[in-house]
């Protein structure tokens, strides 16, 4: 077998292993839950949007029954953008969506993969991609809670990991440019799985710098984060800016989204927080799993090769206790982390990184099972073996699962449908003069007209997604009320001069129209700083395309270079 067969076949099956978990969906259907329909209330729209050559959209202008959403401006696109590629690819929206997380799914056994080939043979990492697909937490991300953002932001977290070890380990400017990719991918999929995971990178990574070459290595780290936040800034930048300027949870959070009450194990009761009993049971069949490559790796503690893994059991640990009240003091000291209001959502770092332990510990147990310790070995395989039948009995095929007929059904009206009110702008969520809260945001009804001048007859001349014109004859002064969602961002202009624009109680665009007859022009204006962001995108992932090329480049070339007598 040639060198390249033997590098190509075990990834080649890696890849198998995470589409072969997809396969129940393919063949019964696309898994229902609530936020089955939040996805396509973006994706359609964003789809859309690129069809018409907008690589990278501020609003969309058709949800909310056509006052607009600002969703595209706060929620992380890589997922949309892979769901677009397989709606385009295969013309539907059924089969572009099995298509783009069968990707998914299968880019993150790769990862597993990857990542363990740092630790084990090829051979056992092969297990190792196994093991990731069949992880309960992950399984349940797709088939009971649609969480497809954090399903696809897993495979970007272990390409990351595996690129931190890569560069602590060698030291090489490629991997560093690695790194940068995935930690990109990873913000541009999931926010808190994004702040999650940096906390376990910035972990690893100290746990794993080399005592020779500490300095040059953190050097390679940070530029490589910095790379990352830079190839992202198209996203993050406006986020960052502009959440002020949403409804969010508001001066009174949803309960359901308060960490503080979504911590694994505080309930056991179903009548009282079924996400939570839930995830308590997917917490116990993620620890299952994990008992026989912890107890692997405080055997052979004492053995070179498996201290190495010392730090991947550390944050194994860690990643779960940080699920469970036990880390309630982090989550209150730590910035940013209780806005993630998710602590359950751990597990999904837990399932990243129990995988490689896991292949690491098979060598070891099959030994013991031809031993004396031959029970206890059994007695570890049945535990796994509960785990993974607990996913497939219960995640799988308890999932509920949509004929293409009824996806259809249901995603059609998605287009214009309202979408989550947390994402609303703030003025449509204050009205009288209330502080903005979710409670009292209601979700907008169909406008009798796209322009209303009270009084004052007009014309619609244009009505684009960013730019807008309409006439409006003479009269008394009035405010034009547009069938919009009142952003900063809108500019109104007539006869090239600024008109005052403002909020109504509702939260659609009022703007002051003099006596004169005019033509008002209403336009979406970017700010500066969005253009500066894109422009240090562009620099990054330039920097980061050049740097891999002229690794991969310098790598061949010494692959072929004759060796000296």
């Amino acid at each position: 077998m040639t060198q390249i067969a033997k590098r190509v076949l075990p990834a080649s099956l890696a890849l198998i292993c995470g589409a072969l978990v997809v396969l129940p969906a393919i063949i019964l259907g696309v898994p229902n839950n609530n936020d089955l329909a939040n996805h396509y209330h973006f994706a359609i729209p964003f789809y859309e949007a690129l069809r018409h050559g907008d690589l990278y959209p501020g609003i969309f202008a058709a949800p909310n029954f056509g006052y607009g959403d600002v969703v595209v401006r706060f929620y992380p696109p890589a997922l949309y953008y892979l769901m677009a590629a397989g709606r385009f690819v295969t013309g539907s929206w059924y089969a572009g969506s099995l298509l783009a997380i069968t990707f998914v799914s299968a880019l993150g056994s790769l990862g597993a993969y990857f990542w363990a080939r740092c630790y084990v043979p090829r051979n056992l990492a092969i297990a190792g991609a196994l093991f990731y697909a069949l992880m309960p937490y992950h399984l349940a991300e797709f088939y009971q809670a649609a969480q497809l953002a954090e399903f696809t932001a897993g495979a970007a977290l272990l390409f990351a990991l595996a690129f931190t070890k890569r560069v602590c380990d060698h030291g090489r400017w490629r991997d560093a440019a690695g790194l940068g990719v995935a930690y990109a991918a990873l913000i541009l999929s999931h926010l808190p799985l994004a702040v999650f995971g940096s906390i376990t990178l910035l972990l690893y990574a100290l746990m794993n710098l080399p005592r020779l070459r500490i300095s040059s290595c953190l050097v390679k780290l940070t530029i490589a984060v910095l790379t990352g936040l830079g190839a992202s800034a198209f996203y993050w930048v406006t986020m960052v800016a502009e959440m002020k300027w949403i409804v969010a949870d508001g001066v009174n959070p949803d309960p359901l989204l308060d960490y503080s009450h979504n911590f694994v194990f505080s309930s056991f009761s179903p009548s009282q927080h079924e996400t939570i009993w839930w995830m308590g049971l997917l917490a116990i069949a993620t620890i299952l799993m994990c008992i026989p490559a912890v107890v692997t790796v405080m055997k052979k503690l004492r053995v070179e090769r498996q201290r190495s893994l010392f730090s991947i059991c550390a944050l194994l640990i860690f990643s779960v206790l940080m699920s469970t009240v036990i880390s309630k003091p982090l989550w209150q000291m730590i910035p940013y982390l209780r806005m993630a209001q998710h602590p359950f959502r751990w597990l999904a770092v837990t399932s990243a990184i129990a995988p490689v332990l896991m292949s690491s510990a098979v060598p070891f147990w099959r030994e013991r099972l031809r031993d004396r310790y031959r029970p206890v070995a059994l007695a570890m395989c049945g535990v796994v073996l509960i785990a993974i039948t607990f996913s497939l009995t219960q995640t799988v095929r308890g999932a509920i699962y949509l004929s293409k007929s009824r996806f259809d059904q249901i995603v059609a009206p998605l287009r214009e449908a309202p979408g989550i009110v947390q994402w609303l702008p703030i003025w449509a969520g204050a009205s009288a003069g209330n502080k903005p809260s979710y409670e009292k945001c209601t979700p907008p009804v169909s406008a009798s007209a796209k322009i209303e001048t009270s009084g004052r007859a007009n014309r619609v001349i244009e009505w684009g997604d960013t730019k807008r014109s309409f006439l409006v004859d003479a009269g008394a002064p009035v405010e034009a009320r547009v069938a919009t969602f009142y952003y900063p961002h809108w500019i109104a202009t007539a006869n090239g001069n600024a008109l005052p624009t403002h909020p109504a109680p509702d939260g659609a665009l009022l703007i002051d129209v003099p006596a004169d007859a005019m033509t008002v022009n209403l336009e979406f204006r970017e700010p500066s700083r969005t253009k500066i962001a894109d422009i240090a995108s562009i620099f990054s992932w330039t920097l980061i395309a050049s740097v891999l090329i002229l690794g991969t480049f310098a790598s061949a070339r010494r692959d072929h270079e004759p060796i000296a007598n």
